[in-house]
């Protein structure tokens, strides 16, 4: 529903955009128009004019119009293209939860990291892009509690390229789907944040 206001929204804005330039365009066809016809019998330089409106009007909308579909186009293949990569990246890191610690998961982890790191970097939105440096430049020196919920975020960012709000879901409901004790991890995240803030502060 989110993407679908924004296209339309967008959508909107161009028409608009488009209205106006073919607008400003035809009234600087009549002012030139007039400006080499003057003194000429009116009703030729009228002609006259009508004419090369109309030819600029008819150009000047199949140009931009071209402009547009171009835009639509490439939008609709960054879409095609990111959809795999997201899924794969989604299928990867879940599978990596629930296999042990050791030496062969993050070799694993480290090959599925560089392989979708070029894909990600060309096709992934802003938003998930940056979520997902932040997560693979910080999770290693990050607790449990903390790492899985850095996860989250790159999830949530991920739901929220496809169009998804997420109004409606609070931290710990996407890792509840795949993590059985979650419930934990969000107690004990929420005491040591209470903890950091009864700390006093250093003067």
């Amino acid at each position: 529903m989110r993407t679908l206001l924004k296209g339309l929204g967008a959508l909107i804005l161009l028409v608009a955009l488009l209205l106006g330039a073919v607008e400003a365009v035809g009234f600087a066809a009549r002012q030139l128009g007039r400006q080499i016809f003057h003194g000429v019998n009116p009703t030729v330089s009228a002609a006259v004019v009508t004419a090369m409106s109309t030819v600029i009007i008819a150009v000047a909308t199949l140009t931009i119009g071209r402009y547009i579909e171009k835009r639509k186009a490439i939008e609709t293949e960054i879409r095609t293209s990111k959809i795999p990569v997201y899924s794969r990246l989604v299928t990867e890191l879940l599978a990596f939860l629930h296999t042990q610690p050791g030496p062969q998961r993050e070799a694993a982890a480290e090959v599925l990291f560089r392989q979708l790191t070029p894909d990600l970097i060309t096709w992934s939105s802003d938003e998930v892009l940056a979520e997902w440096s932040r997560f693979k430049r910080t999770v290693a020196n990050l607790p449990p509690e903390d790492a899985v919920f850095a996860l989250e975020k790159v999830l949530m960012a991920i739901r929220r390229d496809y169009g998804h709000k997420g109004s409606k879901l609070e931290d710990g409901d996407l890792l509840g789907l795949f993590i059985n004790d979650i419930d934990t991890y969000i107690a004990n995240r929420r005491a040591a944040q209470e903890r950091g803030a009864r700390r006093p502060r250093a003067r």
